[in-house]
């Protein structure tokens, strides 16, 4: 019952789209005049800010803060902030790909959007676009709108519905939607199509101002469209007619234009300095991926990683944690496989199977034991192959002692946890990893 009044709910919103016209008086941030309604707003978002930090969702890490506030600010449009807008760009703990701006001037953008984009321009393109957000108000003027809508009380239920997974896959939404509804609205569907077209166009005149290439925001929306895995959500940032739309507005004006002429080694230097600077996101978005039942996601981020060092044991070592987490799937969606989702998602005709009951039902089939046989043959090499450049990295242990107790092998398994313990000996999962080499030892014996 729960959830078909989701998918009530949903029906409602997707046929009453988010439609907010600039009124004459208050387009832009300093002619705007605050209502009780707007400083309510205002107070949600600053909760929100204070909510993320106090659940350790925000991403610390010195470079990467500095990094990121950097090319943000670089994307300001001139002269003062508006009224009541504290500009800060942050980095959140979540594997789904996404961006998204408070009223008050916060921008955040995923690890899972920073995992998934190359360059610093296309970070700074993302930046750019959800500035207009702010500086014209967008937030509020969609808020006076939506708040006289009876679907407004059920945003929160939505955003539950299209964030898939377990923990960490698309928390901020889930989160947004608790407090901030017309920001979970907002990454669900977007705004209208005239206020995100308007956030395109100042964020392509931003990147021409700072000598960015305007193509990567074109190359920002075909990353998007790619799905590593066959759920995720269908949120405005991976929605493909939306996407397709802006790909093909922004084609035809960047064409229109003089050429913009970035020399090949600025920009391989921007390149190299964001794939540096965002390694270690990359390595947490793996994590956040396989925790939260998207190994596919955590595996093409691992690719990209070995892309940019081939033969980085940690790097490695993600891969072949992505490829043990596996299990019966195949490292892309099949054709088919997209195609039954679809089918599934349109007909609205069975509730969706838990990862636990899938990966069940995919290892009675013949094809599913066989995959599952690959996924962790692979995995196993890629372990060995990240020792065989580092003899000493104590994760790699770790990885091969669940893969061997994965796959009943429990004297190999023993080897490994006890040499990872011995490499890690101040490890926070030591005792747990203990009771797993001592349950192994009694198994052993009986």
């Amino acid at each position: 019952m729960r959830l078909i009044k989701i998918r009530l709910v949903l029906l409602v919103l997707l046929t009453t789209p988010l439609c907010v016209t600039l009124l004459p008086g208050v387009e832009k941030g300093t002619d705007f005049e605050f209502t009780k309604v707007d400083l309510s707003l205002l107070e949600q978002a600053d909760a929100l800010d204070r909510k993320l930090e106090r659940e350790g969702m925000v991403y610390r890490d010195e470079a990467m803060e500095t990094y990121v506030n950097q090319v943000g600010r670089a994307m300001l449009p001139s002269g003062t902030a508006p009224e009541r807008v504290m500009w800060q760009f942050r980095v959140v703990r979540d594997p789904m790909a996404n961006a998204f701006a408070l009223p008050n001037g916060s921008i955040y953008v995923t690890t899972g959007l920073i995992s998934k984009l190359e360059n610093e321009d296309q970070l700074a393109g993302v930046l750019a676009h959800e500035m207009t957000h702010v500086t014209d108000r967008h937030s509020y003027l969609a808020f006076r709108s939506y708040r006289k809508k009876s679907t407004i009380a059920n945003i929160a239920s939505t955003a539950a519905s299209v964030a898939p997974g377990g923990s960490a896959w698309g928390d901020t939404i889930i989160l947004a939607g608790n407090m901030v509804v017309i920001v979970a609205n907002a990454s669900i569907f977007g705004y209208s199509r005239e206020l995100e077209k308007e956030a395109d166009m100042y964020a392509y005149n931003k990147m021409v101002e700072g000598n960015y290439d305007p193509k990567e925001l074109v190359n920002t929306f075909r990353l998007l469209e790619k799905s590593e895995e066959v759920n995720t959500g269908k949120i405005y940032y991976n929605d493909h007619p939306k996407l397709e739309d802006r790909i093909a507005y922004m084609s035809t004006m960047i064409s229109s234009k003089p050429p913009i002429l970035v020399p090949p080694d600025v920009f391989a230097a921007r390149r190299m300095k964001y794939l540096s600077l965002t390694e270690k996101v990359d390595r947490e978005d793996i994590h956040l991926s396989i925790l939260s039942d998207h190994p596919r996601t955590g595996l093409a981020r691992a690719q990209k990683l070995l892309e940019f060092h081939p033969n980085s044991p940690e790097d490695l070592c993600a891969q072949a944690d992505a490829y043990r987490s596996l299990g019966p799937w195949t490292p892309k969606p099949s054709d088919a496989e997209m195609g039954k989702h679809e089918a599934k998602k349109e007909a609205n005709l069975e509730m969706k199977l838990t990862s636990d009951e899938e990966e069940r039902r995919l290892l009675k089939k013949d094809e599913g034991q066989a995959t599952w046989r690959d996924n962790q043959r692979l995995a196993e090499e890629t372990y060995k192959k990240a020792l065989a450049v580092d003899p000493s990295n104590a994760k790699t242990y770790l990885g091969l002692g669940q893969l061997y107790e994965k796959t009943d092998r429990g004297k190999e398994a023993i080897e490994a946890f006890e040499k990872y313990l011995e490499l890690a000996p101040n490890a926070l999962d030591r005792q747990r990893v203990q009771r797993r080499i001592d349950t192994l030892k009694g198994s052993a014996n009986r």
